[in-house]
């Protein structure tokens, strides 16, 4: 199976080497222009950035002309998309891209088959705790992925842990709501006689906060606010459109609200995870164990330059129920505790032994 997806990922190099050579060349002035108006009009956190892009683009307007090269104009790209150090945000060219906000040099396609968008904290093991905590434990919801950090996984893990405390761990929020949905029930519907819920999101690298937004409703007891986030009005580089405000609605007839929670997170607890965070944390019988999430927050707008090459944005701003700026901040834990590799080595996690033995007996 990992020859067959490597075979896959070089056709796809190939195919993009292909396509992208016919279409980066030319356009660089009006690509150059194309970009700094796009950011100008959609990008939601230049003030939580502290950057001034009126003057980022006077200052870089002076070095471009139609006499500039392609990777010129990349590298004035990656420049100022390093000053605004935002993880949702990156340019992309031919066997070239650079990620904001990770401190890195920009990648090609093989540099890409190893980029992992977890910080290598060393501080959670999802095996420690299959073999070492669970009773047994159950995969569902297999992907196979070619977007970083590639591979094959699963994103729900569940089992018992012993004083009939259930567990779920999620990898990844993903947009298959059908999958998702058919997970949730399957595992509420197992450990619907928990005396507790262990639900872990660390290393849990995002995606989409839809579909898992049911777990958190079948706990929820009452209509509850969990984030404000506005979307970036056009007329002016720190102006807003009307605030949304995002709500849990609790299912109808749901068997699971009075049971204690204990959520795990850590430093890669990112984007649509920490969304799920706030989630919870808004239900009183949770309480947040382990490491502040990452800060990362916006949802993001992918477009094309006129020469072909992506980008993508932060185009909104998502602040906690309280309307308190998160980004680059993350959600603080009730309980901070973070785990040491060389412990995890011998088999202990000692974020989860502490939610085990914190629950109420």
């Amino acid at each position: 199976m990992k020859k067959r997806i490597v075979t896959v990922l070089v056709l796809l190099i190939l195919m993009g080497s292909w396509f992208y050579l016919g279409r980066e060349k030319g356009k660089t002035v009006e690509s150059f222009e194309y970009f700094f108006k796009v950011y100008k009009e959609r990008y939601a956190l230049f003030e939580v950035k502290q950057v001034d892009w009126e003057k980022e683009y006077e200052h870089y307007s002076k070095l471009v002309d139609k006499n500039t090269s392609d990777d010129e104009l990349f590298e004035i790209f990656r420049e100022v998309l390093q000053k605004l150090d935002d993880k949702h945000c990156y340019i992309y060219r031919f066997n070239e891209i650079y990620f904001s906000g990770f401190d890195l040099p920009s990648l090609n396609y093989f540099d890409l088959l190893s980029f992992d968008f977890r910080m290598p904290t060393k501080d959670f093991s999802l095996d420690v705790i299959k073999d070492h905590y669970l009773e047994e434990s159950e995969n569902s919801l297999r992907l196979y992925s070619f977007m970083p950090p590639m591979g094959i996984r699963d994103v729900f893990t569940t089992g018992w842990l012993r004083d009939s405390i259930a567990y779920i761990h999620m990898t990844e929020m993903s947009n298959r709501s059908d999958q998702v949905h058919e997970s949730i029930n399957a595992f509420l519907n197992k450990y619907k006689n928990a005396k507790a819920y262990v639900v872990d999101v660390r290393d849990n690298i995002g995606g989409y906060s839809g579909p898992v937004k049911e777990l958190a409703e079948h706990f929820a007891k009452e209509e509850r606010r969990y984030a404000v986030s506005r979307l970036r009005n056009p007329d002016g580089i720190n102006q807003y459109q009307d605030a949304d405000y995002w709500v849990l609605n609790p299912s109808e007839d749901s068997g699971y609200k009075n049971q204690e929670i204990v959520l795990l997170t850590n430093q890669n607890t990112q984007s649509a995870a920490e969304l799920f965070t706030l989630m919870m944390k808004t239900l009183p019988q949770v309480r947040l164990v382990g490491d502040t999430t990452s800060g990362v927050f916006a949802d993001t707008h992918v477009g094309k330059l006129p020469n072909g090459w992506e980008y993508r944005l932060s185009e909104r701003k998502t602040n906690d129920w309280n309307d308190n700026v998160l980004e680059d901040v993350g959600v603080v834990p009730d309980t901070l505790i973070k785990n040491k590799w060389s412990e995890l080595q011998k088999g202990t996690d000692k974020v989860l032994e502490y939610a085990i033995h914190s629950m109420r007996k």
